[in-house]
C-alpha cells in the first residue's frame, strides 16, 4: 500500500487537536520516510456507547489510516476488569466479565462509523494477559517503583486527601504498556490524561529491546456544560445519538467550546475554523449560527447531509417556531390514573422517582393537549390518563400517551 508523505497533511495531523507529542521530530521523520507505521490505540469497554470525547482519538487514527498507516486497535477486555484510573478521583466500580461482554456488543460497529475496519487489526488483550503467569507479572512490576505510581497527579491527590488507592490500580499502566510490547507499536495515541500510561509503554519497549513508540496525546473535549465529558453527568454526545438529539445537544454547547469542537470533531479546514474564531471574537456573528454549522458538520460525518438538514429543520420547528416535533414516540399506558413520578418512568423520561421529582420541582415537566399547555408542579400528583396527551420533559424530550 502506498504511504502518503505530503508534508502539509502530516503537519496538520501533528498539530490539529494535539496536546503533546513525544518525540515529534522523530515521528515526523518516520511519517516522511514512506515506511508504514503500526499505530496503537487501546479502548476499554467500560460502557456500551462511545461518545465524542473518545471519538476524537478515533478520528485522529482515521487521519493516519488515510495516509496508509496500519491501525492496531486493542480492545481492553482484560484491562477493563481493573479500569484506567487516569482521570478518577476514587476507586472505580469493577466490571464483571458479563458487563464487559455486554458493553462490547456494538463497539466495533460504532468504531466502524469512523475507521475503515477492513484495514484495522483488532486484538483483545485478554488473549495474552489471560495466559500470563504470575511470575511474568511480578517481573514486569519490578521495572517500576511505587513512588513513580503514587506521583501520578490523581493518585497524589488521592494520597494527600487520604482517599483509598487500590493496589490493582497501580498495575494498569504496566498492562497498557505491555500491550505496546506485544504488538511492537510505533506510535500510540491517547488523551492527555493518559500520558503516564503511554510513557510506560515506551519504557517497557526499551526493556524488551524494542524501539520506543512515539506518543501523541490529544486535547480533551469537554462536555456540553464545560466539565469533563461523562455519561453520569449527562453532558455527553454519543455517536449513536439520533441526529435530532445530537443537533439539540450541540445547540446547548457553551460558546467557548465551539472552536475546540470544530477542530477535534469535524473535518472542516483549519482556515475556515480560524475565520469562525475571528468572527466570534469580533462578535460579527451570532454563536448560535456557528453552532448550527457545527451540528450539521458532525451529524453529516456520522450520518449524512440529508439527516443533518432534517435535524436542523426539526430544531428550528421545535425551538424557534415553538411547534411540536414532527415525530413523537408513542407509549401505551394502561392505567386510568397514575402518580406523575411513575408516569415519567413508564414513559422513559426519568430513570427513577428521585429524578422525576427533581425534574418536576425544576419546572421541566409539561402536559400538552391540543392548544392547552400545563406545567406540572406537584410531584405527588395523581394524573388522569387521557389518550393523546403529550408529556414534555426539558426542551427536547416528548412522549405521546396512546
Amino acid at each position: 500500500m502506498k504511504i502518503i508523505t505530503d508534508e502539509n497533511k502530516i503537519n496538520e495531523i501533528l498539530s490539529r487537536g494535539a496536546e503533546d507529542i513525544i518525540d515529534k521530530e522523530n515521528l515526523k521523520k518516520k511519517l516522511m520516510s514512506g515506511k508504514q507505521l503500526n499505530i496503537k490505540f487501546g479502548i476499554d469497554p467500560t460502557g456500551p456507547k462511545i461518545h465524542l470525547g473518545r471519538a476524537t482519538a478515533l478520528m485522529k487514527l482515521r487521519d493516519f489510516q488515510d495516509l496508509g498507516h496500519k491501525i492496531t486497535l486493542i480492545i481492553g477486555d482484560f484491562t477493563a476488569l481493573i479500569g484506567d484510573a487516569s482521570d478518577k478521583d476514587s476507586i472505580r466500580k469493577p466490571l464483571t466479565e458479563k458487563e464487559i461482554k455486554e458493553n462490547l456488543k456494538d463497539y466495533l460497529s460504532q468504531i466502524g462509523k469512523i475507521l475503515n475496519l477492513k484495514k484495522v487489526e483488532v486484538k483483545h488483550n485478554k488473549d495474552w494477559f489471560g495466559k500470563m503467569k504470575i511470575e511474568e507479572l511480578i517481573r514486569l512490576a519490578m521495572n517500576f517503583t511505587a513512588q513513580q505510581m503514587i506521583q501520578r497527579r490523581n493518585f497524589k491527590e488521592r494520597w494527600d486527601s487520604e482517599k483509598p488507592i487500590g493496589v490493582h490500580e497501580l498495575l494498569y499502566p504496566l498492562l497498557q504498556g505491555y500491550d505496546s510490547v506485544v504488538i511492537k507499536s510505533d506510535l500510540e495515541i491517547g488523551g492527555f490524561d493518559q500520558l503516564f500510561n503511554l510513557k510506560a509503554g515506551r519504557e517497557l519497549q526499551k526493556i524488551f529491546k524494542q524501539e520506543p513508540q512515539d506518543v501523541m496525546t490529544l486535547r480533551m473535549i469537554y462536555g456540553l456544560d464545560g466539565r469533563k465529558m461523562s455519561t453520569s453527568w449527562g453532558n455527553v454526545i454519543n455517536i449513536l445519538d439520533e441526529p435530532k438529539d445530537m443537533f439539540g445537544k450541540l445547540m446547548t454547547l457553551k460558546d467557548e467550546l465551539i472552536i475546540d469542537y470544530f477542530e477535534s470533531c469535524t473535518k472542516v479546514p483549519m482556515l475556515q475554523i480560524n475565520e469562525f474564531k475571528n468572527s466570534l471574537e469580533r462578535k460579527e456573528i451570532n454563536p448560535k449560527d456557528i453552532k448550527k454549522i457545527l451540528a450539521k458538520e458532525i451529524i453529516t460525518f456520522f450520518y449524512d447531509k440529508k439527516k443533518a438538514e432534517e435535524a436542523e429543520k426539526e430544531f428550528e420547528q421545535v425551538f424557534e417556531d415553538k411547534k411540536l416535533p414532527s415525530e413523537i414516540k408513542e407509549i401505551k399506558i394502561d392505567e386510568e390514573k397514575i402518580n406523575v413520578q411513575e408516569l415519567l418512568i413508564k414513559l422513559d423520561l426519568a430513570s427513577s422517582k428521585g429524578e422525576a421529582k427533581r425534574l418536576i420541582e425544576q419546572g421541566g415537566v409539561r402536559a400538552i393537549k391540543g392548544e392547552n399547555i400545563e406545567e406540572i408542579k406537584d410531584w405527588q400528583l395523581e394524573m388522569q390518563i387521557e389518550k393523546g396527551i403529550i408529556i414534555q420533559v426539558g426542551k427536547r424530550n416528548f412522549r405521546k400517551i396512546v
